[in-house]
């Protein structure tokens, strides 16, 4: 059975203000057919709706990224994160908790801005990290930590020059939002 949710329940589930939550609503959703301003019809969210904006919102509310911002990388990274099971098949067929033989332990998405030729921002490129595994090491005398992981770029054209050290990028923890959104939302 399908579950939805209302501003409400997900505000309150997400520990977010009411007004900011659909406020959110209107910047990353498309507009809702059922209802308008003067419907009578409260807006209902299935599970992939509430974790878009919640999504958006993180990358808004933490990340620091303006709304514009958050909408682009909002539709760059859409078809990466239904590839790798981020968003839910919500009429039913899926696993909501993405449980699999896959051996990632987590994902990690790093934003890296890039800039034009008059150094004004000119987009986004995308750098996931896939991590297999994590080992405690004694390394010289020193504990460390080894990870093991894998490395590719997201929606990044053959020929373009990938920059493996930037000089500033924000890192998207996808796997630690997803796995706290499941927790707050509490799916059936």
């Amino acid at each position: 059975m399908i579950k939805f949710f209302t501003n409400k329940e997900l505000s309150q589930n997400f520990n977010i203000n009411l007004a900011k939550w659909k406020r959110w609503s209107r910047e990353f959703l498309p507009p809702d057919p059922l209802g308008g301003l003067q419907s009578g019809y409260a807006r209902q969210y299935n599970l992939d709706e509430a974790f878009n904006v919640f999504l958006g919102g993180h990358l808004v509310g933490t990340l620091k990224f303006t709304i514009p911002e958050a909408k682009k990388i909002l539709h760059d990274l859409y078809q990466w994160l239904a590839d790798y099971d981020f968003y839910y098949d919500f009429s039913g067929s899926a696993n909501p908790r993405n449980e699999s033989d896959h051996p990632v332990q987590y994902y990690q998405i790093a934003i890296i801005g890039t800039n034009n030729s008059e150094g004004n921002l000119a987009g986004y490129r995308y750098r996931a990290k896939a991590v297999i595994s994590i080992d405690s090491i004694m390394f010289n005398g020193l504990p460390v930590q080894q990870e093991r992981y894998v490395e590719s770029w997201i929606g990044a054209p053959d020929n373009a020059p990938a920059q493996l050290n930037p000089p500033s990028h924000r890192v998207l923890n996808i796997s630690v939002l997803r796995r706290n959104f499941l927790g707050l939302v509490q799916p059936d």
